[in-house]
């Protein structure tokens, strides 16, 4: 059971998420310090807080990008692990390491800590961060998988065996979470507050408020395959959140040092068995996007924009929010404040890679041209390298992507992962991998 336990009580300090950073190799976490009482003495949320976003930034960039660039096309795997994912052939240890260390034995379960601190301290503000990064993190799990444990996990020895919550339940969840947020953020309060800890908005509480409203919009389109109406309160929640790309929620990264480089930096200088071509390169090419100059370096490598050791990670950007505008005004009617949306997301995309809209005319669209393909073709090039492009596809089947010809799921491409060995092994409560990777999540039926 010590596995078990490691990935749902553990309260890992910055400096444990830092030696993370090398998620590509066995483990995120080094185990001395993870397994040193020392180290976990009286932790206080100004401790936990950057180690939670610094985490949140290797996951976002690391194996969770991996394996949904891959399916969606964006990287080629071209040897071992990689190239068995170009396939489809992804088993449960291959996601082990995303589980158990950097969502649950890191994020969700320091994030988890973070809020109850906070909370027992008084101090609303540190919990409302807290109760982002576990909302934020809790989406990306979700998505990833389906069911997944979070009402009875983070028990430590009460419970070592927690129940797997519903996909539509976690939705609930993370929405309370993040309504809750919303509102402690708004409170006054006299407590320490959040600065220099904070490496994503550097205590600016408007911004964290702002990205809680984007999230629960993303949240909301996320559902729409279910209800329909969930369109209607995505447009709604995006008037409150990111107003320009100042507004992005970026995790910095440094060249100081291996254990704060940029993840695909440390994956292309330790594994490199990946090549960045595929039909995003394609497309790019074809129509003359200049994008694809930063997106590549010209040959068949990760250009500087993602791929330098102090390149950033988008967790979110308010381009990403003008196209889930633009897809929620389109579906719901409303063609003009779609394509205005539309314009706007590629316009600032354009402006955070190339640092030029001029190509935005090119493929600018109106009332009357614009169609759902658009929207879709578009958003994915924008959230190159990051997960929802995968959740995108599974929600739309935009862009109509060919599977790979030597996939080994019968012609068609995935849904969702396998649910990792070692919940397999030490938790009863595990969903059977029925389906395998062509089972539908929740929102995906």
């Amino acid at each position: 059971m010590k596995t078990n336990i490691k990935k749902y009580t553990k309260v890992l300090l910055m400096v444990a998420v830092t030696l993370g950073a090398a998620s590509c190799k066995k483990g995120y976490f080094y185990d001395g310090i993870n397994n040193d009482p020392t180290q976990l003495q009286k932790p206080i949320p100004t401790n936990l807080l950057p180690g939670i976003i610094q985490s949140t930034g290797y996951e976002w960039g690391g194996d969770a990008s991996r394996f949904t660039s891959i399916f969606m096309q964006q990287v080629t795997g071209a040897a071992n692990q990689s190239y068995s994912a170009t396939n489809y052939s992804v088993s449960s240890d291959d996601v082990d390491n995303m589980w158990s260390f950097g969502l649950y034995g890191g994020i969700m379960n320091n994030a988890n800590a973070m809020v109850k601190l906070a909370d027992a301290n008084g101090q609303a503000h540190y919990a409302a961060i807290g109760r982002i990064l576990l909302a934020n993190a809790l989406g990306l799990t979700t998505d990833l998988w389906g069911d997944i444990p979070y009402s009875q996990a983070f028990q430590g020895n009460a419970n070592l065996q927690p129940k797997y919550d519903s996909q539509q339940q976690i939705y609930t969840t993370i929405d309370n979470l993040l309504t809750t947020a919303i509102t402690q953020l708004a409170a006054s309060e006299n407590s320490i507050q959040p600065g220099s800890d904070d490496k994503l908005y550097s205590g600016d509480l408007t911004k964290w408020t702002k990205f809680a409203h984007s999230l629960r919009a993303k949240f909301f389109l996320h559902l729409a395959k279910v209800d329909a109406s969930n369109y209607s309160k995505a447009i709604t929640e995006a008037q409150s959140g990111f107003t320009s790309s100042n507004d992005d929620a970026v995790v910095n990264f440094s060249e100081t040092s291996v254990n704060t480089e940029n993840p695909w930096s440390q994956f292309n200088s330790q594994r490199g068995d990946i090549e960045f071509t595929g039909y995003i390169y394609d497309l790019l090419n074809k129509n003359g996007d200049p994008r694809l100059d930063v997106y590549s370096d010209g040959g068949g490598g990760l250009g500087a924009l993602y791929g330098n050791s102090n390149s950033p990670v988008y967790l979110m950007s308010y381009d990403e929010l003008q196209f889930i505008i633009a897809e929620a005004q389109f579906q719901t009617g409303n063609k003009q404040a779609a394509a205005t949306a539309y314009n706007a997301g590629v316009a600032a995309n354009l402006g955070r890679t190339v640092g030029s809209s001029t190509y935005a005319a090119t493929v600018a669209k109106t009332s009357g041209s614009i169609a759902l393909n658009d929207i879709m073709t578009q958003k994915y090039i924008a959230n190159f390298l990051n997960p929802e492009v995968w959740t995108d596809w599974r929600r739309t089947g935009l862009p109509a992507l060919t599977p790979a010809a030597g996939g080994v799921l019968n012609g068609q491409i995935p849904r969702s992962l396998l649910y990792p060995s070692g919940e397999q092994r030490y938790n009863t409560n595990t969903p059977p991998n029925t389906g395998g990777m062509l089972r539908r999540v929740w929102w995906d039926k």
